[in-house]
């Protein structure tokens, strides 16, 4: 067997068995018996003892390690983080803003320059409140997000429109069947990555003025029963998390569906191939499309 705790485990209950039938023989037969047969018996007996209390103790230290591989870090791995965290925040967070106020921003190169050093901030206090809230849900890590974002936005200019859904928070989601949970821990993590990559896109090449963050969830259309859409109609729930712009929009290029732009050689600098990957680690599905109107969808759904 590949587990090596579901093999000593077996042993172990094997163990315990022979010396239950080895016990029971001595009591019944052992009298009858030969003294030769009574005395291997009993050292059969007393061996197999020793052999199941050194597999309890290795299955003691394995139950141990498997706990110490917990996704949950901790309590000293979290005080580190929050260590590291703060250092990051107090140390090269305040060179940066030091260093954006040594520029001119009525200055083209310079205000380029700014707008550089405030993406590098703006990343690196996200990092942080990562590394700071590895066990929050999504919602609060989002909000989290436009704590940090909504100043970046002021001084460009930009607006954003907000609809997150919490189904703790909306008595309208808690009363729905068969709604998944929201993810917390490294799949939150992941789908926190996606929306910061979404947005750095964003304020970085789309020259966008107003940003889309929602949060709902959603019923695909081809999983719905035609015949029958009262009976099926909440089988098929899932989260969708969306970022849209009305910047841009992505280059024109050769594919046969809007899907196949995220593929275009002129965007793969943009970060795309990971924000693929990280869906694909929690099991999402990431489509990058055009806006209706002008801008750029990003979608993941899960």
């Amino acid at each position: 067997m590949k587990d090596p705790l579901r093999t000593l485990a077996i042993c172990l209950a094997l163990g315990l068995l022979q010396m239950l039938g080895l016990c029971a023989w001595l009591w019944q037969a052992g009298a009858q018996a030969p003294p030769w047969l009574s005395l291997a018996s009993l050292a059969l007996l007393v061996s197999t003892a020793l052999l199941c209390a050194m597999g309890a103790w290795r299955l003691h230290r394995l139950l141990l390690w498997r706990r110490r591989r917990s996704p949950r870090p901790s309590r000293e791995v979290q005080a580190e983080r929050r260590r590291i965290a703060a250092d990051l925040h107090d140390g090269v967070g305040g060179l940066l803003v030091h260093a954006m106020a040594l520029l001119d921003p009525r200055e083209t190169g310079q205000r380029q320059a700014q707008e550089l050093l405030e993406q590098a901030l703006l990343d690196l206090r996200l990092m942080v409140d990562a590394m700071d809230a590895m066990e929050d849900a999504l919602p609060v890590r989002l909000a989290r997000l436009r704590h940090r974002l909504q100043p970046v936005l002021d001084r460009r200019g930009m607006r954003i429109c907000w609809s997150v859904a919490d189904p703790h928070a909306d008595a309208g989601l808690r009363g729905l069947p068969n709604l998944p949970d929201l993810p917390r821990g490294q799949p939150s993590q992941q789908l926190l990555a996606i929306v910061q990559e979404a947005v750095s896109n964003a304020l970085q090449h789309a020259r966008a003025t107003t940003l889309w963050l929602v949060l709902e969830p959603t019923q695909p259309v081809d999983r719905v029963d035609a015949a029958s859409p009262g009976r099926d109609a909440w089988r098929a729930l899932h989260w969708e998390l969306r970022v849209e712009d009305d910047g841009c929009g992505l280059p024109a290029g050769p594919g046969p569906g809007p899907a196949q732009s995220a593929l275009l050689p002129g965007l793969q600098g943009m970060g795309l191939a990971g924000m693929h990957r990280r869906a694909h680690a929690i099991g999402a599905v990431l489509d990058i499309l055009p806006r209706a109107g002008g801008g750029t969808v990003v979608r993941v759904r899960w």
